[in-house]
């Protein structure tokens, strides 16, 4: 009877064991998620291009442009990806549907590489991230499309998220009349975006 209660009791103890390492590694994957929100990143520098380090969370310059540390790029409204034409890297992308918050893994197909015919991030109103308002009010303005996630592999090779916010420096109120009136508008092309990259290679956010 001893032998069994022993048998039993080591038993116990190595599932406890196995359930603690697995919680353990849980909790590693999820520090492993960078979260950031990201304002005023001015789309434009010497070349007319701001490229972006999500996993470091810093703008780069041009320098960096032929290497695989940055991971996204904007000029104008136009929005690059570290791959295919655009950089040496790992970079594709796709637009996800949905609520930045509930989107909680990468898809594993689906994406796109910039390239000759076009950007993996389709350009144009409606196309992409936004809507151009022609002449409708706030007239002439790049609003960010709701509901539309950029889901892309980095220059690395890792998932990441971005969700565009404000198209304008400050991140102002677009409903207001200051901004209606385009000689009070804010200026163009301040990027303000939240993101989530995962950087041990997996797809979970």
């Amino acid at each position: 009877m001893r032998n069994i209660t022993n048998t039993f009791y080591l038993l116990l103890m190595l599932a406890i064991s196995l359930l603690g390492f697995t919680s353990c590694d849980d909790d590693d994957e999820g520090e492993s998620v960078v979260l950031d929100l990201v304002s005023d990143v001015h789309a434009t520098d010497d070349s007319g291009i701001a490229y972006f380090d999500l996993e470091g969370g810093t703008t780069l310059t041009q320098a960096d442009s032929n290497s695989t540390t940055w991971d996204i790029a904007f000029n104008g409204s136009t929005i690059m990806i570290n791959g295919g034409t655009s950089g040496p890297g790992e970079g594709a992308a796709q637009i996800v549907e949905g609520i930045f918050e509930t989107i909680t893994s990468a898809p594993t197909s689906g994406y796109s590489v910039d390239s000759a015919d076009g950007y993996a991030i389709p350009s144009g109103s409606g196309n992409g991230w936004y809507t151009y308002t022609a002449m409708t009010e706030p007239q002439h303005a790049i609003l960010p499309i709701p509901g539309v996630v950029i889901v892309l592999k980095t220059g690395e090779g890792n998932y990441a998220k971005v969700e565009i916010i404000s198209y304008y420096e400050g991140n102002p109120d677009t409903s207001t009349d200051e901004f209606a009136d385009l000689s009070t508008r804010p200026s163009s092309q301040y990027y303000t975006f939240q993101y989530a990259v995962q950087t041990n290679g997996g797809i979970e956010f």
